[in-house]
């Protein structure tokens, strides 16, 4: 059972505003959203050559956020009309360029990392993307800002992603807030679909302030004009997210680093057991007893789960 599941409308980038950030996700939840993801950002310090000091012993010089904590009573709940109990999940987005850069050494080893629930970067050039497609790292969510971006997106990069399960984010509020940013968001949107050809794409907000924010089925009606098919639209602010958040948890307990091997094991009669229809990995799946066929539990049917 996951330990945190996603429910309803989701939009997983509310960008952490810590005097107005109540009023934003309160909103959000009575614009009919039940799951929301509060964001905080860090970016990679611009090395400088001028200042090269020699630091103190066990000082990594980075400083990592702790995640945002948010406690929404009864009474606030009611006021906005929110029937359904909300999902506050943490998020954090980590943006850099350099893919040699000990940055994300420091910040792996900080420990940082296993205190969010959803884990998202940013690349800012075309080998720190490719580094995120392609390298066994602790993410999530692959997102792209419009205004760092000068690298081709690349479909069989975003292939690479896909088969570790990661999602690509489309925020909207850009659109919303400038005018300018609006065709540079929709060419980005684009392109994403296309190399993606639909899969792993949600869409969030992204957005700080009250008056950006828009309605679920809105927000699918604005997935129609980013290129996703009616049906891929909707899914994008709902079932997709789920996966997303599902897929979150796997990565910090574990699991997705598990594989599942078949294996003989002999029975209470020193016999090696299979039931019928082992060779088939249809009958594999469907199998989720530790009994064989005859229903005696002293005889294994030779499934475990191992690292």
């Amino acid at each position: 059972m996951c330990e945190v599941e996603a429910k309803g409308f989701c939009d997983l980038n509310i960008s952490a505003n810590d005097n107005d950030l109540k009023p934003v996700v309160l909103k959000a939840l009575s614009l009919g959203y039940q799951t929301i993801a509060i964001n905080r950002e860090i970016s990679e310090p611009e090395s400088s050559s001028n200042e090269k000091k020699k630091k103190k012993k066990g000082d990594s010089g980075l400083q990592v956020p702790s995640p945002p904590t948010l406690k929404l009573t009864e009474d606030e709940l009611k006021k906005h009309k929110i029937k359904r109990p909300p999902v506050i999940l943490t998020r954090l987005t980590v943006a850099y360029a350099d893919k040699g850069s000990a940055f994300l050494h420091k910040l792996r080893d900080s420990g940082a990392l296993t205190k969010y629930d959803i884990i998202a970067f940013r690349p800012r050039s075309e080998g720190a993307f490719r580094q995120v497609c392609q390298a066994n790292m602790d993410v999530d969510i692959i997102s792209f800002d419009i205004g760092d971006r000068d690298f081709r997106i690349s479909r069989k990069m975003l292939n690479l992603a896909i088969e570790r399960d990661l999602y690509f984010e489309i925020c909207y509020a850009p659109c919303i807030a400038r005018s300018s940013s609006r065709q540079d968001t929709i060419v980005l949107a684009h392109d994403i679909y296309q190399s993606a050809r639909g899969r792993n794409i949600f869409i969030s907000s992204g957005t700080k302030v009250t008056t950006h924010l828009r309605q679920p089925y809105d927000v699918a009606n604005l997935g129609r004009l980013f290129g996703l098919s009616e049906g891929a639209a909707k899914e994008a602010v709902l079932t997709t997210c789920h996966d997303l958040v599902y897929a979150a948890w796997c990565r910090r307990v574990g699991l997705n680093k598990c594989s599942a091997v078949v294996v003989n094991l002999e029975n209470s009669r020193g016999q090696t057991t299979k039931f019928k229809g082992l060779d088939d990995p249809r009958n594999c799946l469907k199998r989720k007893r530790s009994v064989n066929d005859e229903g005696d539990p002293g005889e294994s049917n030779g499934f475990m789960i191992v690292d």
